[in-house]
């Protein structure tokens, strides 16, 4: 934005007319964007050339392998038991592109995934996974932004309308949907998840663009939360798939 010396002059002196004044705010706040946008765009994705296939026992090898990895770097053991060993299973013929998926749970390839289940179980551990798997192995047909729906209403609070576009568009994983604040926008309350499902039903409509949710939520609970509509919506959207079993954080 260009700034002349008798701009800077008035405002540092307070001379600025309130015309002036709210120009001036208004085309920092669109400076500001821009270079929060450029920013997110570099950082959003690695920098990969190379995109192949994976068959289903290649992409369980990759789980465990990442996995493993992924929980040292926490001082945890990757723990696989009975409780979660089906749902590795299961993620692994998904992404895979696995047509047993569909047999075995009567979902559908083409739709996301919502994952529901108590804390601790491993539900966002799993997508942070895989997007480990995307950059060390170059499967970029995998990849996904990933963002907890607190800080999109934290995003929201800060920069307003832009943020609803950003999350509208491409993959995205949305950790602990459900337990959202309510945001404000000139003074009125608003339900931002609701919106951004509605708006994310209808590119999967359009273009097949995918959502990821882990919750804690039952899918019944979602009705309450977001209203009939977008509830019946998260059938056509979702393959729902639960993981149970006690906390395996400690």
């Amino acid at each position: 934005m260009k700034d002349s010396l008798g701009k800077r002059i008035k405002r540092n002196f307070g001379l600025e007319t309130e015309f002036e004044k709210k120009k001036r705010v208004e085309e920092n706040k669109k400076a500001n964007q821009k270079g929060i946008e450029y920013f997110e765009r570099i950082w959003s994705k690695p920098d990969v050339k190379k995109v192949h296939k994976i068959s289903t026992n290649q992409f369980k090898t990759l789980l465990w392998k990442v996995g493993k990895e992924y929980f040292k770097g926490l001082n945890r053991s990757f723990v696989v038991d009975d409780e979660n060993k089906y749902f590795l299973d299961l993620i692994a013929k998904y992404f895979s592109g696995d047509p047993a998926f569909e047999t075995e749970t009567g979902g559908e390839l083409r739709k996301g995934l919502m994952i529901l289940g108590p804390c601790g179980t491993g539900k966002s551990s799993v997508f942070d996974i895989i997007r480990k798997i995307c950059i060390d192995y170059n499967l970029m047909q995998y990849w996904f932004s990933n963002v907890s729906v607190h800080d999109v209403v934290t995003e929201f609070n800060k920069h307003g309308e832009s943020i609803v576009d950003k999350y509208s568009k491409g993959v995205v994983h949305f950790d602990d949907l459900g337990t959202e604040k309510m945001v404000q926008l000139w003074g009125v309350k608003e339900n931002l998840f609701k919106r951004l499902l509605q708006i994310r039903y209808n590119n999967f409509k359009l273009k097949g663009t995918k959502t990821y949710v882990t919750t804690n939520h039952s899918i019944k609970d979602f009705e309450k939360i977001y209203g009939k509509q977008v509830y019946d919506r998260l059938f056509e959207m979702f393959n729902f798939i639960e993981l149970g079993g006690e906390s395996r954080r400690f």
